[in-house]
């Protein structure tokens, strides 16, 4: 954009430079032969330089909120700060036609023009116009189709195994091979803190233990992440590309599983500092919403759904008091888990009839084609005899389906212990709450205040 300047006022010029890490090394793309450039041609001009703005191994790629300079640069326009924007060629500031025109938006509203020293560039025409739209759609084209090149070589690399980059999760390290390769000590640590989580189901709890044992200090966002880390059981799962087997296990996958399990179960403390035992654990049978807890007269703790105190959205207008819930588990119990039992064995006999049966028809209907084959000569009497031998011996000694792993009542079984009621009142609210959610993933409650059903983690 060029247009004639008026001797009486000076100009107020913003410089901005963009190259990403590979052009850095190209010969005049360089950050400092940019800024060069711009430099002497805003001196020529006898314009004030009101700030430099470099975006520093940025690609054009990039969207415009992950170009913190050029983000400041436009905060300086909006300001009123700056009269022209200075660069040297078009794709160092877009390669987007949309993006062009959310820009020009706010330069037109701030009479802030652009201006680019090694091209020309005119806005007031219509075939100006339509030239800077062509320049933009092939810059555009370019960078999508450098895009797709990278998909396809970080494509290849996942399926390899190596690595796209040189960082990596806490535990591992990048080998000569760009292989991730397992740090012994560190991924001692990373077993150590799966473990003491899934045992005592507190963030905080294992990062302060991780701290104290072998002076490792995460913060909580860095051990979250870790938690939820899926390369620590060997697969890569990321961006749409996946890869079983992209390194070696530190953690296993069924123990992964569990953790991710209980941190969707665990919630953060309430403001108030009140530990109610039963938290995340109960639904509303009503909306499935889960129940939240409240104090009544600062005492008594009681459970209800927000979803119709609050949005009106429900008709479980009744609210459970702790006290009792606590009770009427221990007392309910051990025929809860009979129930529990009983349904899986009835479930696993339909599944094991209705495997068997399916067995059965299947081999029975290759039975009828090879008999078809035969009957219309387009298989003689030895391949029928040597198939239909093959095909009965099967279905005669149909092996019996997988049997499935009973669920495991062991930890819940422990709290019907004679002993174990006295252990338990001497727990305190926090620890009560941690049992409660080991053994136990759900209960449901409905408006008469009552269990309808548990789902046992």
């Amino acid at each position: 954009m060029r247009k004639k300047e008026s001797k009486e006022q000076i100009k107020r010029v913003a410089l901005y430079i963009r190259v990403s890490g590979e052009e850095q090394k190209i010969s005049g793309l360089s950050l400092e032969a940019q800024q060069e450039r711009l430099e002497k041609y805003a001196k020529e001009k006898g314009w004030i330089i009101a700030g430099t703005y470099i975006d520093a191994a940025k690609t054009a790629r990039k969207k415009l909120h992950k170009r913190t300079e050029f983000l400041q640069m436009m905060e300086s326009v909006k300001r009123d700060e700056v009269d022209i924007l200075l660069f040297t060629r078009l794709d160092r500031w877009f390669r987007s036609v949309a993006d062009y025109y959310k820009v020009m938006e706010v330069l037109e509203q701030h009479n802030c023009e652009w201006l680019t020293t090694d091209e020309e560039y005119d806005t007031t025409t219509a075939n100006g116009r339509l030239y800077i739209n062509v320049k933009l759609s092939i810059a555009q084209n370019e960078a999508d189709i450098d895009g797709e090149r990278i998909d396809v070589v970080f494509d290849s690399k996942i399926a390899k195994g190596t690595v796209v980059s040189g960082s990596c999760p806490f535990g591992y390290k990048v080998n000569a091979e760009k292989r991730l390769e397992i740090d012994k000590e560190k991924a001692a640590i990373v077993q150590d803190a799966f473990d003491y989580y899934e045992k005592n189901v507190s963030q905080r709890g294992t990062i302060a233990y991780i701290r104290t044992k072998y002076g490792v200090n995460w913060c909580d966002a860095t051990f979250r992440r870790m938690l939820k880390e899926q390369l620590y059981t060997g697969v890569y799962n990321r961006g749409g590309r996946y890869n079983e087997n992209f390194c070696d296990s530190i953690i296993s996958s069924e123990q992964f599983q569990r953790v991710q399990d209980l941190l969707k179960r665990n919630i953060r403390r309430n403001l108030t500092n009140n530990v109610y035992i039963f938290s995340s654990l109960l639904v509303c049978e009503e909306c499935y919403h889960k129940l939240c807890g409240y104090l009544n007269q600062n005492i008594y703790r009681y459970y209800k759904c927000n979803h119709h105190y609050k949005r009106d959205l429900c008709s479980n207008n009744s609210n459970i008091n702790e006290d009792t819930l606590e009770k009427w588990l221990f007392d309910n119990l051990e025929s809860e888990i009979k129930k529990v039992e009983t349904a899986w064995a009835v479930s696993v006999a339909k599944k094991k009839r209705k495997s068997v049966a399916k067995d059965k028809a299947a081999i029975k209907s290759k039975l009828s084609k090879l008999k078809d084959l035969y009957v219309n000569d387009l298989i003689d009497i030895e391949e029928y005899r040597k198939d239909y031998e093959i095909y009965t011996a099967a279905l005669q000694e149909l092996p019996e389906s997988n049997v499935e792993t009973p669920p495991d009542f062991s930890k819940v079984r422990r709290l019907l212990d004679k002993d174990f009621k006295d252990i338990y009142n001497n727990l305190t609210r926090e620890e009560k709450r941690t049992l409660w959610r080991s053994v136990i993933k759900e209960i449901r409650i409905n408006s008469d205040r009552e269990v309808t059903s548990i789902f046992f983690g």
